[in-house]
């Protein structure tokens, strides 16, 4: 009898650990993770604000991934900046405004980054920093006419989600498409000055850096 019992309870604490191992890894597959998405700097001699708007919308829309990405509203961010200053009663920026900002909105990711416009012009830079991993992605994309900057915003949203969230959307596949038309049609233009490329100089994407930033 005891025996019978001792097997009925050795056979139940095992289906109780799998069931809680299957459990937390079932939670960490689905752990949602949390973006605060800056207002972009404005590099430019005319009021650009809207220009500013657009940017923030877009990569809104464009990076909330349901069950999976939470971006934190627009209205939450420009509290959380109006209260963020330093002791000397100065507006945070840089590494500082970043470490801040995701402490205060408890984010894994904090999105920044510039529109320059220049000689009719548009650059776009944007920054990914991963606060608990302490690392960052850079991206970039430049526009020169204006009527092009909305598909330019749109092609770093589609870099951000597919390299910080192995997300792969229609943009990202269009881009791959054009990138792999790029290289056949370099093939057949300068075959011999393909074969001479390093395998290591080939295309990775933005990839992780070091942050080193200021606590």
């Amino acid at each position: 009898m005891k025996a019978t019992t001792h097997h009925r309870f050795f056979w139940t604490a095992i289906l109780f650990v799998l069931s809680l191992t299957a459990t937390l890894q079932t939670a960490g597959a689905n752990e949602i993770k949390t973006m605060a998405i800056l207002p972009f700097t404005v590099n430019a001699a005319e009021d650009l604000s809207h220009v500013q708007k657009g940017i923030f919308n877009m990569l809104y829309s464009r990076l909330s991934w349901q069950d999976h990405v939470t971006v934190i509203p627009k209205t939450q961010i420009q509290t959380d900046l109006s209260n963020l200053k330093t002791s000397t009663g100065q507006q945070l920026t840089g590494n500082q405004l970043v470490t801040k900002i995701g402490a205060t909105t408890n984010s894994d990711y904090v999105l920044t980054g510039s529109v320059t416009k220049l000689a009719g012009s548009f650059s776009i830079d944007a920054q990914v920093y991963d606060i608990r991993n302490k690392r960052f992605m850079s991206f970039f994309e430049q526009s020169k006419v204006n009527d092009d900057l909305i598909d330019k915003v749109d092609r770093i949203a589609a870099t951000i989600n597919k390299e910080a969230f192995n997300r792969s959307t229609v943009t990202y596949e269009q881009m791959e498409q054009e990138k792999q038309a790029n290289i056949n049609k370099l093939k057949r233009q300068n075959p011999e000055h393909l074969m001479k490329v390093p395998a290591v100089q080939q295309d990775k994407g933005p990839g992780w850096k070091v942050w080193k930033y200021i606590f």
